[in-house]
């Protein structure tokens, strides 16, 4: 038993290094055409099996010397390249995540633009815009709501009796006004938003989505970068168009509008499977994103 295993010991390395680069040539072997494995995992797993072979009694047994300097140059060779190719592979890595970062920010960024002027699209209309020239034209259309408050009530005079007054301007009315006061419009909203006159204004205006939420200044204020209304439909590096669908499904008796909008080029490695950015369903009346930010 003793002879037995002083043989097997023998071979404890081999063995060990036989299994490590089966185990890295079988892993290489199941790659599939979207989750591939690197070429240096075929590498070193050749590379571990021909050690495993040539680490046998065996062969160490009928090795000569010049067997052993040839094998030494060999070796230092394949060491110096394959610290050169680990070298590269790091550097190639730390760029590629770098770019995958910028590109899809860049990608989430235009997603949730468009889901922005989606959502306002779809309270002013009641359903989703079907395709991007639409919703361009839609962005610079005076359909957006925004009420215009100036003066305030007080216990005194409250709004309730301010109305039955006549004292409750709109914006048209304000030139008028003004003129039989013998005062200029702005004069009349001076002393409106001072509170130094019975007069208010409570009115809807109506503006464009992009003067309320694209213009530079607004951008800047909410540290967003600039929006270029003719590419925020397209991939910002293959150039290729995002993908929009719309339906409609039925919740609770209500028949709601549903919208998919996905980028169709994936940031990633050829031949691995990536994740495609997108927002809202199909099926479900939401527009959650898959991004985690």
């Amino acid at each position: 038993m003793d002879k037995f295993f002083k043989e097997i010991n023998k071979y404890v390395v081999s063995i060990l290094l036989l299994f490590a680069g089966m185990g890295f040539l079988g892993k290489y072997l199941s790659g599939d055409a979207l989750e591939s494995q690197p070429t240096a995992m075929l590498i070193s797993s050749l590379a571990l099996i021909a050690v495993a072979a040539l680490a046998t009694p065996y062969v160490l047994s009928r090795l000569q010397a010049s067997h052993y300097r040839i094998m030494m140059i060999a070796g230092t060779v394949v060491a110096v390249w394959l610290g050169y190719e680990v070298f590269y592979s790091v550097d190639e890595e730390i760029q590629f995540r770098e770019l995958k970062t910028q590109v899809d920010a860049e990608t989430i960024q235009a997603l949730k633009d468009i889901r922005d002027a989606q959502e306002a699209h779809q309270q002013i209309y009641g359903v989703f815009c079907d395709d991007f020239d639409s919703l361009q034209r839609f962005i610079y259309e005076p359909v957006m709501p925004v009420s215009f408050n100036m003066g305030s009530f007080n216990d005194t005079l409250p709004e309730s009796k301010s109305a039955e007054m006549g004292l409750i301007l709109t914006r048209a009315e304000l030139p008028a006004v003004a003129e039989e006061m013998g005062l200029s419009e702005e004069e009349l909203i001076d002393l409106i938003a001072a509170d130094s006159t019975t007069y208010k204004v409570r009115d809807v205006i109506y503006t464009t989505f992009y003067n309320e939420n694209f213009t530079p200044e607004i951008r800047s204020a909410k540290r967003l970068p600039r929006v270029a209304i003719d590419s925020l439909w397209f991939n910002p590096l293959s150039g290729e168009r995002f993908r929009l669908e719309i339906d409609s499904v039925e919740s609770g008796g209500v028949l709601q509008s549903t919208i998919l909008v996905k980028d169709p080029t994936p940031f990633g490695r050829e031949k691995v499977k990536k994740d495609t950015l997108r927002f809202g369903s199909l099926t479900e009346a939401h527009t959650d994103g898959n991004w985690r930010n």
